[in-house]
């Protein structure tokens, strides 16, 4: 099997599966039309699969991971934030920081606006341990399901209920509504806490000022405070605490010294739990989905990016699933879809997890330690949740048990090289170092040399490598294509500062429309100018100046213009006169700012930050808020500076606020520790801000319950520029190999061949020019054409003037058989052939696989490449590449166009042929004016753009 990515293909246990479905037992009328499906194993006992699902409504992503239970090699856990339950982490994170393997999003959580944290739904088990409850949750009803493993390792869906309570050595007890949880109703109902939740306990307040804590080590109380402020909760322990009645409780039946009985029972017993998280409905219960859902409310209801956990029928296998949504890639499913889901994928009982802009995949690079997000998130970056389901290795890395492949294109051109690289691994997927100088390189099928590890092919055509380490070897399929026709550089224009350099990237396209990557060593690099030098691909600017970059190989060049800049640091505010104000988060907390003269950097005086944090509770934050709502950022500036003093080290960070040319607010760290005394130039890169800006605030903010307070001053806020010559560059036309297929042939009557013309008119004819184009397009097309193709509307007055039926476009799709070839119009009037036309997209795979002949052409309205759905392009790109590998047959596409273009790409052809409008044709369009000639002799098809008038 093979391991496939978008860049090379590793030859190791991966699988690249195509179905085809016209139909679909699903509950919903939404039918599949393609199903692209691949398989990775990530290691023993876990496999990961993607589903690219195009159905009648539109697409869907669907991410699964199938874990086997009884592999000893793996365990299933809740993954939490290790500090605190209260802070909210990313699933990539959260799986990097724990070592696991893959992940997805768990259970819901909801929002802490007072600390910018959150806390998670129901019931919480991780490792064994009961790490947050809530009494009350699924008390009066069935409602929200729970996910749970067991200690004999099989899978549980279950509504939860909780029951807590303290007891007192004399044997009173009283009932516990909160562990890890906020408490709502100002302690009323007794909560407990420990170093899960927070460092620190909760404190008197003016809302509670008569708070009693009781602090508990070791099953132990160690002290019993009243209306005193917050302190550390013991590491192995936790703290009571109440208001009122309850307060008195603990009062009058606790004291030091004394034992605590924390009793928390849960149905089923977590005690024989090993990890459990909760999300709402359940969708499957043993087999079929539930008359009613449990739980849907406004946010569950409708399609959405969904995330859900299953088990098969036997329980060994775990199904953990995600669907992306809310996007043109991926419509999202309904509760009722994603249950049909489920049962499909083989779950026979599963539970929808929290969904939305939560839903998340990571999962391990196979043989490799990256962890990588899989799905596509709805928000466009990785939401922070609460818990997420965890796959851990068990096992450390072993020896070695396998190698692969690894290269950037398994395309080469003859007479370049390519390098490769072997990755070894253990019986587990991890990844185990290799010594390269022990690597044996063979190669089948096409001629060609090893040196070290680079491959040099001699002959084109299909081949095999083949590495060997002592008894392991892995292969990986290659194709040697012959010199390319083109070459085309990464980009055609740079700018770059004077000192830094750039690294370009060679593609070669070769006469039939195949890539391949062009080793930079490989190509022939000069620069006409002094403004820097250039060594195999690589230019490093020396010299302010702007200059051209040949790219050379054989006949072939490809160009790119290089200016070269230098940076020009600006000092826009001096702090010489008042500038801003000064506010804080929360609002209550103290501080202020002035201009003042104590410490400066140059000039009279600096800006002075007061800043107290001693208020422990939550994130807090000192600003400098800028007048006029602050200062410009210019299109060309790269980074924001300042000189700040720091009287005494904290542990502060430093930070600045600004909205960007899309009204976004942006929050750039300056530093994260404000660790010296005295003065630091700071500054942050501009990187990925999109310009012009508004600098608003500039502000120290705590994020952890550190008792800092005090003032920095800070001086000469400066914007480094990226300044460029201004002279224009005037880029010379790449030079390319000719089109072999754009030649003009000669039939006869004996000659096996096929004519047809393409043109491309619109409107009736409104002078005496737009007639007579008519006619003389009517004389092109007699009695050797076969067929005549219109790419737009065809005027009356055009069709009494010719003798043979034209091909038009209009709401039918189409086919015409002639002596093995298939010429088929498809109704693209939407940019879709999905939304044009009902049925279109099956009607059109049943066409390619009933045709067996040599040549296929397809008319369309629009370019695949204008369609409205990228992924419905590239499905009909990939859908006719395929049947052209299959058969061999030539695939040509015709369509309307802006310009006459003629290109081949992957083995299939794209012509493209303007609009001439004869409404108000002029002179010089008429004698411009072109139609398509394409002839088929032998089964070799060829063209040419001819003119109309001439």
């Amino acid at each position: 099997m093979k391991y496939i990515r978008k860049k090379f293909s590793l030859a190791i246990i991966f699988a690249i599966l195509l179905c085809m479905s016209f139909s679909t037992t699903n509950a919903s009328t939404n039918n599949i039309i393609y199903d692209i499906t691949t398989k990775e194993i990530i290691t023993s006992g876990v496999t990961h699969e993607k589903i690219l699902r195009f159905t009648d409504a539109g697409w869907l992503t669907i991410n699964i991971l199938r874990v086997d239970l009884s592999n000893k090699n793996i365990r299933v856990d809740t993954l939490i934030n290790n500090e605190s339950i209260q802070n909210l982490t990313n699933v990539k994170t959260l799986t990097e920081s724990t070592g696991a393997l893959a992940a997805i999003n768990a259970g819901f959580f909801n929002w802490m606006k007072e600390t910018g944290g959150g806390y998670p739904d129901g019931p919480i088990v991780q490792s064994g341990k009961i790490i947050s409850a809530d009494r009350e949750y699924n008390r009066y009803n069935d409602s929200m399901g729970t996910f749970a493993i067991n200690n004999l390792n099989e899978a549980m869906f279950d509504f939860w209920k909780t029951d807590m309570e303290i007891i007192a050595p004399n044997g009173a007890s009283a009932i516990v509504f909160k562990y890890n949880k906020p408490n709502t109703d100002n302690y009323n109902t007794i909560a407990i806490y420990d170093r899960r939740w927070t460092q620190y306990t909760p404190g008197s307040s003016e809302e509670n000022p008569y708070l009693v804590e009781m602090l508990v080590d070791q099953n132990t109380v160690v002290e019993i405070r009243q209306g005193l402020p917050p302190v550390e909760i013991p590491e192995n322990g936790y703290v009571v605490v109440a208001n009122g009645d309850n307060a008195n409780f603990l009062l009058n039946n606790f004291n030091v010294g004394d034992p605590v009985n924390l009793s928390i029972s849960t149905t089923p017993d977590w005690n024989n739990i090993e990890m459990a998280v909760t999300g709402s409905a359940i969708l499957v219960k043993d087999g079929s989905i539930p008359a009613k859902f449990s739980y849907v409310s406004s946010d569950t209801n409708g399609r959405n990016p969904r995330t859900a956990i299953g088990s098969s029928r036997s329980g060994k296998e775990l199904i953990l699933v995600t669907v992306d949504g809310r996007q043109n890639s991926s419509i999202g499913m309904t509760l009722t879809e994603l249950a049909n889901l489920m049962i499909e994928l083989g779950a026979y009982n599963a539970l929808n997890l929290d969904g939305g802009g939560s839903t998340t995949m990571v999962v391990k690079e196979p043989f490799k330690n990256n962890i990588n997000v899989v799905n596509s998130p709805s928000d466009g970056s990785l939401r922070r949740i609460s818990t997420a389901i965890g796959i851990l290795p068990v096992f450390p890395t072993g020896t070695l048990d396998g190698i692969a492949i690894d290269t950037v294109d398994t395309n080469i051109f003859v007479n370049t090289s390519r390098e490769f690289s072997v990755i070894g691994y253990d019986k587990y997927l991890n990844p185990v170092n290799i010594e390269t100088n022990d690597i044996k390189w063979t190669v089948e099928g096409v001629e060609g040399t090893f040196k070290n590890n680079t491959f040099y092919p001699a002959s084109e055509g299909e081949g095999t490598i083949t590495a060997k380490i002592g008894n392991f070897s892995s292969s990986i399929k290659i194709r040697v294509l012959n010199n390319p026709a083109k070459l085309v550089l990464n980009t055609k224009n740079i700018k770059l500062l004077k000192g830094n350099t750039y690294t370009f990237t060679v593609k070669g396209i070769d006469q039939n429309g195949y890539t391949a990557t062009i080793n930079p060593k490989d190509i022939n690099w000069s620069l006409g100018s002094n403004i820097g030098d250039i060594v195999n691909g690589v230019f490093t600017a020396k010299n302010i100046g702007t200059g051209i970059i040949d790219a050379n190989y054989g006949n072939l060049h490809s160009y790119c213009a290089v200016s070269v800049g230098e940076t020009v640091p600006v000092i826009v505010d001096n702090f010489e006169s008042p500038n801003g104000n000064f506010t804080s988060y929360p609002p209550e907390t103290p501080g202020s700012y002035e201009i003042s003269n104590k410490v400066r950097k140059e000039g009279k005086s600096s800006g002075r930050l007061s800043f107290d944090f001693t208020n422990l509770e939550g994130t807090r934050a000192a600003y400098l808020v800028f007048n006029e709502n602050g200062i410009k950022i210019d299109n060309n500036v790269i980074k924001i500076g300042l000189w700040v003093y720091n009287p005494l080290e904290n542990s502060n960070w430093l930070r600045v606020e600004l909205y960007d040319a899309n009204g976004q607010k942006q929050m750039l760290d300056l530093i994260q520790n404000m660790n010296w005394t005295g003065w630091n130039y700071l500054e942050t890169p501009l990187y990925n801000i999109s310009l012009p800006a508004q600098l608003t605030k500039i502000y120290t903010v705590q994020v952890n319950p550190v008792p800092e307070a005090g003032d920095i001053y800070m001086d000469n806020l400066t914007f480094t520029y990226a300044k460029y010559p201004e002279t224009s560059i005037t880029l010379p036309q790449d030079i390319v190999a000719s089109d072999e297929a754009n030649k003009q042939v000669e039939i006869t009557n004996a000659d096996k061949a096929y004519k047809f013309n393409i043109f491309n008119l619109d409107g009736e004819p409104k002078n005496l020019l737009g007639k007579i184009l008519q006619i003389r397009l009517a004389d092109k097309s007699g009695s050797d054409v076969d067929t005549l193709i219109s790419l737009g509307s065809v005027s009356k007055s055009f069709t009494s003037t010719v003798n043979m039926q034209i091909l038009t476009f209009d709401s039918q799709y189409k086919s015409i058989d002639k002596d093995g070839l298939r010429i088929l119009q498809l109704n693209t009037s939407d940019k879709s052939l999905r939304t044009s036309a009902a049925g279109q997209w099956q009607w059109f795979l049943n066409q390619l696989n009933s045709f067996n002949g040599k040549n296929l052409f397809i008319i369309m309205k629009d370019s695949p490449k204008n369609f409205k759905d990228n992924l419905e392009a590239d499905l009909f790109i990939k859908v006719l590449r395929e049947h052209k590998e299959k058969t061999g047959c030539n695939v040509w596409l015709f369509y309307n166009s802006s310009s006459n273009e003629s290109y081949m790409e992957n083995g299939i052809r794209y012509t493209g042929l303007s609009t001439v409008n004869i409404n108000s044709l002029s002179p010089d369009a008429a004698a411009n004016s072109k139609y398509l000639e394409v002839i088929i002799k032998d089964n070799v098809p060829t063209f040419q753009y001819k003119y109309i008038t001439k």
